[in-house]
């Protein structure tokens, strides 16, 4: 998918309110509407966070989708580990429960680096009239791994399947439990979809 020759890639960076941690994109194929993202981790320490653009979280919309299909390559985590750099187009990252101060929850992408660790994932959907905006890392406390009964709102499947002009399934049986690492976010709460997410085993 690289293209080779042309224009350089058009690049935006924008610095985090920790302004050693920080995120950036470029177009990967324009004309497919794929982006990079990069991460860096210039803190001394291990740091896990999610990503805010386009005014959600990154991995909300369409996990039930990623998680059923073993080309996404996507899991839920039960601890924080820094990620494998497997290269941009091979990279994917884990996802987990996050909880909100209102003790609301959604499903999303978590990012894990080390100190000093520079990161780079794909992500599709965008076009030269709707790019990237409103990008932060928000950090994440750890606090734990336990057995979660969740729900997933079935349209976030089909609403995949509209998008992309596929017929991939989410994730089956429907609810489900899944062994998942819990962490906190500081940020502002923002669910797309209205999954169920409660604390323990299935019924």
């Amino acid at each position: 998918m690289i293209r080779t020759g042309g224009l350089l890639p058009y690049l935006q960076s924008q610095k985090q309110p920790d302004s050693i941690l920080k995120v950036s994109w470029s177009w990967y194929n324009q004309a497919q509407g794929t982006v990079a993202w990069a991460f860096v981790n210039g803190t001394s320490s291990v740091k896990s966070f999610v990503l805010l653009r386009n005014s959600y979280y990154f991995g909300n919309a369409f996990w039930p989708v990623y998680l059923n299909n073993k080309s996404f390559n996507v899991n839920f985590t039960a601890k924080p580990v820094p990620l494998v750099d497997n290269g941009t187009a091979s990279n994917s990252a884990p996802i987990a429960v996050i909880t909100f101060p209102g003790k609301e929850e959604i499903i999303a992408f978590v990012f894990t680096l080390s100190a000093g660790q520079s990161w780079s994932i794909l992500e599709g959907g965008f076009s030269a009239t709707s790019p990237p905006s409103g990008y932060s890392l928000i950090g994440l406390t750890y606090n734990g791994s336990s057995q979660q009964c969740i729900t997933y709102d079935e349209k976030q499947v089909s609403d995949w399947d509209t998008q992309t002009g596929t017929t991939l399934l989410g994730y089956k049986p429907n609810p489900s439990t899944f062994d998942s690492a819990t962490f906190s976010c500081a940020g502002k709460f923002i669910a797309l979809f209205q999954d169920i997410i409660k604390a323990g085993k299935c019924p």
